[in-house]
């Protein structure tokens, strides 16, 4: 027996006869506590008229004035209607509408606040280490031509480009055709450094804009592949098992050898002199920037590797192999960075001497670092 609710309240008592045992699913649904049930002799349609009369009978707001129902905020009232129903809120009134914060100061911007200076010191670098950061810092690279035409060792440096690019005949200056489109290019500087921080050589590239070419019209496919990391791993074990000679070379400039198979059309590069305005640039070769240039060059390279006896290997396209009087040479590439080993001496030397007249090779000796690997 459940004792009697106080007055107000409904009866779920159970009654006395009933000696069965109770389960969950025979006990009464409990009142909703949205409703009110403050008049139990009405029915739920009398009370939800009731309701639907007296909008404030069901609000929030505590009418009761003890210390339990003392409001915390102070702020006035502002009632919310949400879907027909009034609900109390208290929501505070905004004192700063329409003032910017002052984090938004335009007075802020001319004082560092915090300077990088208090936060970052060279006092425990090592004096080498001190004088590369230092030689970072003073140096200035130009980001406009009208800039580095300023400077008589950048004036040099964008001269021996343009006679490399026209050696290579990258391009031929023509007319431009009606109703074709030409692709914009800049110059890009940079300045290499050795390890002590001194300055190796000055370096500028015409690179071509290739985000304003159109696929189908300007170029086709783009793919080009690059030597797996495995394979590397695989040549690196067997020239340390079979004591191969690991030799490293570079190729100058080698986008610029790649053959362009679509018209494409480029504008005059900045400061070159021409007589007509409507003169332009039809690429012959690949320049760096165009979408299709690592794949013309690879093209490239392995039509001279091919001509040369040497086999691409099927499950490594990057892999060239040539088997000759029982000894192996192998030559890897990942974009224009290459290593030769193999057992037979003669054969890589011939190689060399063969790369060194189709391209403009840099030999960088043995191998001492190659994709992230350090050789020792």
């Amino acid at each position: 027996m459940i004792d009697r609710p106080e007055s107000g309240a409904r009866d779920y008592s159970l009654p006395t006869s009933d000696q069965s045992p109770i389960h969950s699913d025979q006990l009464p649904n409990p009142p909703d506590p949205c409703k009110d049930i403050s008049n139990p002799s009405l029915t739920p349609k009398e009370n939800t008229e009731q309701q639907d009369e007296d909008p404030l009978s069901n609000s929030t707001i505590p009418t009761d004035q003890s210390p339990e129902n003392i409001l915390e905020v102070t702020t006035p009232t502002r009632l919310v209607h949400l879907e027909n129903k009034t609900i109390g809120y208290q929501l505070p009134f905004r004192q700063n509408h329409g003032k910017p914060p002052n984090r938004y100061s335009h007075d802020i911007g001319k004082t560092s606040k915090y300077p990088i200076a208090n936060h970052v010191s060279t006092e425990k670098l090592s004096e080498p280490l001190k004088t590369f950061v230092r030689q970072l810092s003073a140096i200035h690279i130009p980001t406009k031509v009208s800039e580095a035409l300023k400077d008589p060792k950048w004036v040099k440096v964008i001269k021996d480009e343009m006679k490399a690019l026209e050696k290579n005949q990258t391009w031929t200056l023509e007319t431009i055709p009606r109703g074709k489109k030409t692709i914009k290019c800049k110059w890009v500087f940079t300045i290499k450094h050795n390890a002590d921080g001194s300055i190796e050589r000055y370096k500028t590239r015409l690179v071509a804009k290739g985000y304003t070419q159109t696929y189908g019209i300007d170029y086709e496919e783009t793919f080009a592949p690059v030597a797996k990391l495995n394979t590397v791993r695989v040549l690196l074990s067997l020239a340390a098992n079979l004591d191969w000679p690991l030799h490293q070379f570079d190729v100058k400039n080698a986008f610029l050898h790649g053959e362009l198979t679509e018209e494409v059309y480029m504008d005059v590069p900045p400061e070159y002199n021409t007589t007509h305005t409507r003169t332009v640039c039809k690429l012959r070769k690949a320049l760096y920037g165009l979408k299709q240039s690592p794949r013309a060059w690879f093209g490239r390279f392995t039509m001279t590797m091919k001509n040369n006896g040497f086999k691409q290997c099927n499950s490594n396209h990057t892999l060239f192999l040539k088997y000759r009087k029982g000894k192996v040479t192998s030559l890897i590439i990942y974009v224009d960075d290459m290593i030769i080993t193999g057992n037979d001496k003669q054969e890589i030397s011939q190689l060399q001497d063969y790369l060194a007249t189709e391209f403009e090779m840099k030999d960088l000796g043995g191998l001492m670092y190659f994709l992230g690997i350090e050789v020792a």
